[in-house]
């Protein structure tokens, strides 16, 4: 798809702006002068104005001159965007809003941006090194050319997902929120090799290079993690006393466990 010609809003600067807007610029679809964010923070601005974005402190200058809005912010703080933009008497614009906000659902913004067209996405923060993967939804107000756009100007950082907007929060809860499972056994898994004598640097990057290299065997093989797991678990191998001893952890469970909080939360979070 050619470049998108439309001016590209964020309204927040926060870790998941940052991570979508470099993506999008890494992509080639969308140039720094097309692009302007807002936030309350002149110091979460600065890292945008380091590569050409031009930032504000108003929320309505987004509104009113950008064509897709990417909104940002907390969920928390979702609901003093709505009263900022009726308190100023906005009457709104034609304009695709792009919602990265989890448990805020497409009818309550249908409702809330009548004027506005609306497609609900979660995006993951490895969109900052094209590496991620963004869910989205098509909602009643999404035309298929919008879809379309989202997908091309979203694919250009990412993987993109169709899914019905039931399954959105428990999806997240994998590829949002699972970043941080990840991280999390990175850091484990290092902790483990340090105790056993192994330097922190080289600790780590044989638990990245792992974590990446074995999701890459499943995307390209198609194999079960199953099948994958079996093929380096050895009767009576290192392997298998591992595995033993997650299990006796509870690892699986603390696993499962986690993606149903999270999901749970996501929804709680729209209330």
């Amino acid at each position: 798809m050619a470049n998108i010609q439309e001016k590209v809003g964020f309204i927040g600067g926060g870790e998941m702006a940052y991570a979508v807007a470099m993506g999008m610029l890494a992509g080639g679809l969308v140039k720094p002068d097309q692009m302007c964010v807002s936030n309350p923070s002149s110091g979460k601005l600065e890292r945008f104005k380091e590569v050409k974005i031009s930032t504000t402190h108003d929320n309505m200058e987004i509104w009113k001159s950008c064509d897709i809005i990417v909104l940002c912010v907390k969920p928390q703080v979702y609901p003093a965007v709505v009263k900022e933009i009726h308190d100023s008497k906005f009457d709104g614009r034609s304009c695709l809003v792009l919602s990265v906000m989890a448990g805020i659902d497409s009818a309550r913004m249908e409702k809330d941006f009548s004027w506005a067209r609306v497609i609900r996405t979660m995006p993951n923060t490895p969109c900052l090194v094209k590496a991620g993967v963004f869910l989205y939804c098509k909602s009643k107000t999404s035309t298929d050319k919008d879809m379309d756009v989202t997908k091309s100007l979203l694919s250009s950082c990412s993987e993109c997902i169709l899914l019905p907007e039931h399954l959105l929060g428990a999806a997240t809860a994998i590829s949002g929120c699972g970043v941080a499972y990840f991280f999390t056994a990175m850091d484990a898994l290092a902790d483990g090799a340090v105790k056993m004598g192994v330097p922190r640097a080289t600790a780590l990057r044989l638990a990245a290079l792992t974590l990446v290299g074995s999701g890459q065997m499943h995307l390209q093989t198609g194999s079960h993690p199953g099948v994958l797991k079996d093929a380096v678990t050895s009767p009576g191998g290192v392997t298998i006393c591992a595995l033993h001893a997650l299990d006796k952890g509870g690892f699986r469970a603390a696993l499962i466990d986690a993606v149903e909080a999270a999901s749970k939360k996501s929804t709680d979070l729209g209330k």
